[in-house]
């Protein structure tokens, strides 16, 4: 048993200070181990490059992680969405991803559109209806004798007269 002031001497022994560094990484996760697995990795995926049997290629190939990543988000818009967006709802084949479209990109999001048949140009809106009022903000308001107020003047109303007309 510690005595209370004892044990919170203790216990803070355990905080580390302030912005010290709290995770570091060794062997297979350093950023050295990292940077030689990429760079044979490199040297493997040249033309004429001899296999090489490195531990450090262990399941580290491109296509290994590009595999996993399109797994990964394919395997959330499936739980999400309950659908499954690399499979083809034609035939039930697998897919593949083949280009990313940006959203900048109008024109071409357009033209695949058209040639699916999914096109559907917005029509532009109506003009409003006119009805003779205008608002000209320099305009004498006494040429409207529908309104006893000025523009820009606040007019109060009893709550219950408001929800009356409401």
């Amino acid at each position: 048993m510690l005595d209370p002031l004892d044990f919170l001497a203790e216990f803070t022994q355990h905080i580390p200070p302030k912005g010290s560094q709290l995770i570091r990484y060794y062997g297979f996760y350093s950023n050295k181990a990292r940077g030689m697995r990429r760079k044979a990795a490199e040297v493997a995926e040249q033309p004429g490059a001899a296999a090489t049997n490195s531990p450090l290629l262990a399941g580290e190939g491109q296509g290994v992680r590009a595999a996993r990543c399109s797994q990964s988000w394919a395997m959330l818009i499936k739980r999400v969405y309950e659908i499954a967006p690399l499979c083809c709802p034609k035939c039930q084949g697998q897919m593949k991803v083949v280009a990313f479209i940006e959203p900048l990109q109008g024109a071409v999001i357009e033209k695949i559109l058209r040639h699916c048949g999914l096109w559907n140009p917005s029509t532009p809106r109506a003009p409003p209806p006119e009805d003779g009022w205008v608002y000209e903000p320099d305009a004498d308001w006494d040429s409207h004798p529908a309104s006893s107020d000025p523009p820009g003047q606040l007019t109060f109303v009893d709550i219950d007269e408001f929800l009356a007309t409401f």
